[in-house]
C-alpha cells in the first residue's frame, strides 16, 4: 500500500500524522523549556531561553493553524466498529476541545507578553 499524503476514510495520511507528532513534540518541548527557563539563575541565560520559548510559541501557533486547516480540508477516517456510542458522540467534542486548547495556549502566551509592563520585544528566532 503506497504512503498517502492526504487522509482518506480509512486512515490518516502522513502529512496529518507528521503534523500531529511535530505539534506534540513542540508542546512537550515548550513545557520543558518553560520549567527550565524559570529555574536558571543567570538572567542572561533566562532571557535567551524566554526568547526561544516565545519563538517556539509562534512556530507552534503556526503549526496548529496549519493542522486545523489540514483537518478541515481532508477526510476524517471513520472510527472502528468496536467504538461505543458514548465514545462516538464525545470524540468530536474532545477533538474540538483539544484544538481550542492548542490555539488558546500560544495565543494566551502572546497576549501575556504583549501586555507586559517590561515591554521586552519578541524576536522570533532572531529573524524579525
Amino acid at each position: 500500500m503506497p504512503a498517502l499524503i492526504t487522509n482518506n476514510t480509512t486512515r490518516y495520511g502522513w502529512a496529518a500524522i507528521a503534523l500531529h507528532w511535530l505539534i506534540a513534540a513542540a508542546f512537550i518541548g515548550q513545557f520543558v523549556l518553560g520549567v527550565v527557563m524559570m529555574r536558571v539563575s543567570s538572567q542572561r541565560t533566562a532571557f535567551e531561553l524566554i526568547q526561544l520559548h516565545k519563538s517556539f510559541g509562534f512556530l507552534l501557533l503556526g503549526l496548529v493553524i496549519l493542522r486545523i486547516a489540514w483537518r478541515l480540508g481532508n477526510a476524517v477516517p471513520a472510527l472502528p466498529r468496536s467504538v461505543g456510542r458514548f465514545e462516538r458522540r464525545t470524540a468530536p467534542l474532545v477533538h474540538f476541545a483539544l484544538y481550542a486548547f492548542q490555539l488558546a495556549l500560544p495565543l494566551s502566551g502572546w497576549a501575556l507578553v504583549s501586555v507586559s509592563v517590561l515591554e521586552i520585544p519578541s524576536v522570533p528566532f532572531n529573524l524579525f
